[in-house]
């Protein structure tokens, strides 16, 4: 149960064993009041990057054109979530992710750009700075004569984040700041920084963070990086030597840094997921087109079965992550929920559904789509970052698991005291690493998991809501079995705790799309009228729930121990173990 303190959780009840049906019904279409005014936006910046983007040059020159930035600070794209008081647009999160697939169906740099500046940028100050500190620098982040950028990873410290170097120690007024930050967007242009450094709090080394700003002096940074892709955008080290950074450029109370940090990440995380929609948009209609124009054999190839299948994939993936997308981000606007998993899942899907549909397009294209004036293999490229960004697609997994099972362990009444003591240690140290929750208690398990029955679905959907029921049933199962038989040793089996996290993921997306049916055929005209689009919710469903039950196969599989020897081999061999030359083959014992 959720305490009146607790904000709600969908994700997290799922993991409970609850499926909490208010939030599915009435799915989140755009139709909200405002959104007259978001058209009128919306449409202004599709005319301004049809006019102005040529993603091709900013591709080869590695930077975008001083005339693009000044145009974006022009249309507000720098003020996107910043409050009507200090000069911005005031954007829900909803809209300021369809404001990102948007900017991302034309050029990843310029939406890496914009992206970075809101969603991580200046979302510390958004989130947990005071009115003074709102007051002093959100009118000019608003307009862009302040570019934001934040500061957290370092060369030895990236998903590790307890790991920085970077250093801030109080000299009366002030904090003397020094360190290094690697791979900063925004950094070779930013004015604002968010950073996070390492002071003693009551003895204690603990992370606060810090507003730090270019004109405070002390601030340099190196040559942009050459990257695979994302190449127009500006990402560099960034130094910070002797910097004086006043008492009250604090962020929430000294020794929050990492709490901050992940509060910011978590809202950044659905930026992402609107970003790598826009990436498929981009490439999506084009292709289209392309398979009735490409003859061979004489036919289009559109006729082919094989092109058919692709192209249904990719309709299907963009429903599926528009569903969970914008399922999630109702979430955030509602303010009272804690969407911490949702974003999280919503994170990884999208950006692998990106990079599977990118990839897709680059093989119904053939050769022209390895070539460089089809635009497919830039965007490919710039895709390929998504993965990584703002925690990486694996850690992130890692994430969703432990977060998730941490509430049914805490709803258990009676547990063995040792080994509560010795998970919460792990756990109080996983924090530190991977942003796990911790009080994380162990108990036995309760044996029998009942999922109540849905109502309030249409009887077409029947067997979907069949899907979401035993979904949530073996992802509570199995969270709960995991904790009595892996016990102290539940942190090393990663590759459980990912197995777990794959079917949170499918069963959230069986939950939107399920949603998203529902509604359609409740409110927007019956079955006979939306008969291709509840088939194509059905095929997603009916997927999804295959793949859960290939994890909870996966899951009761013994093949942890073969992985661990045959890695141990190769790392101990430095090679590859298994020669096909006979005559080495003794090399390799």
């Amino acid at each position: 149960m959720t305490s009146k303190s607790e904000k709600h959780s969908f994700m997290k009840s799922l993991f409970n064993g609850h499926i909490p049906e208010i939030y599915l019904h009435n799915f989140p279409f755009f139709n909200s009041e405002r959104e007259n005014e978001y058209k009128l936006f919306s449409d202004s910046i599709q005319n301004w990057l049809k006019k102005n983007i040529d993603s091709l040059k900013f591709d080869k020159e590695k930077k975008l054109p001083d005339e693009i930035i000044k145009s974006m600070k022009e249309m507000g794209l720098f003020g996107l979530i910043i409050p009507e008081e200090f000069g911005g647009s005031a954007f829900n999160q909803t809209f300021y992710t369809r404001t990102l697939e948007l900017l991302n169906t034309w050029d990843a740099s310029v939406t890496l750009t914009a992206g970075a500046h809101s969603s991580i940028g200046l979302k510390g100050l958004y989130l947990y700075g005071n009115q003074k500190q709102k007051e002093k620098y959100m009118p000019k982040l608003a307009t862009g004569e302040m570019i934001a950028s934040f500061a957290l990873t370092e060369p030895g410290a990236g998903s590790d984040a307890a790991a920085i170097k970077t250093r801030a120690v109080k000299q009366g007024d002030y904090y003397l700041l020094n360190g290094s930050k690697l791979w900063i967007t925004n950094g070779g242009m930013a004015d604002f920084f968010t950073v996070f450094a390492k002071e003693e709090v009551h003895g204690e080394d603990k992370i606060t963070a810090f507003i730090v700003t270019r004109d405070l002096g002390g601030i340099t940074h190196g040559a942009e990086e050459q990257k695979l892709g994302i190449k127009a955008s500006s990402t560099v080290e960034v130094y910070f030597k002797d910097v004086k950074v006043p008492l009250e450029n604090v962020l929430g109370e000294p020794g929050d840094g990492f709490k901050i940090a992940m509060g910011i990440l978590n809202q950044g995380r659905m930026g992402l997921a609107g970003g790598a929609i826009g990436a498929i948009r981009g490439v999506y209609n084009e292709t289209v087109a392309y398979t009735k124009a490409r003859k061979a054999f004489g036919h289009s190839i559109c006729e082919f079965e094989v092109i058919q299948n692709f192209l249904t994939q990719i309709t299907m993936d963009i429903y599926a992550c528009e569903s969970m997308t914008y399922l999630a981000t109702s979430f955030v606007d509602k303010g009272n929920m804690d969407y911490s998993i949702e974003a999280a899942i919503c994170k990884i899907f999208v950006t692998e559904a990106s990079w599977r549909c990118l990839n897709t397009s680059m093989q119904i294209h053939g050769g022209n789509g390895y070539m460089v004036e089809y635009g497919i293999e830039r965007k490919l490229r710039d895709a390929r970052i998504g993965l990584i960004f703002e925690g990486t697609n694996e850690i992130l997994r890692l994430f969703v698991a432990a977060t998730g099972i941490k509430d049914p362990a805490n709803g258990y009444k009676r547990f063995n005291n040792e080994i509560h003591d010795i998970l919460k240690v792990k756990l109080d140290h996983a924090i530190e690493r991977f942003g796990f929750l911790s009080e994380f208690v162990f108990n036995e398990v309760k044996k029998n998991v009942f999922i109540e029955h849905l109502e309030g679905f249409d009887p077409e959907l029947e067997d979907e809501c069949e899907c979401l029921s035993d979904a949530t049933k073996i992802l509570t199962t199995l969270a709960s079995l995991s904790i009595r038989k892996y016990g102290k040793k539940l942190l090393d089996k990663q590759l459980k705790l990912i197995n777990i996290a794959d079917i949170a993921i499918d069963t959230f997306l069986i939950s939107a799309v399920l949603s998203r049916v529902n509604t359609v055929i409740q409110q927007y005209g019956g079955t006979e009228k939306n008969s291709d689009e509840i088939e194509i919710g059905k095929r997603i469903i009916k997927t999804a729930f295959h793949r859960v039950l290939q994890n909870e196969i996966l899951f009761k599989e013994k093949s942890d121990d073969y992985i661990a020897q045959l890695s141990h081999k190769i790392t101990s061999l430095e090679k590859y173990p298994f020669p096909i030359d006979q005559t080495k083959k003794k090399d390799s014992v």
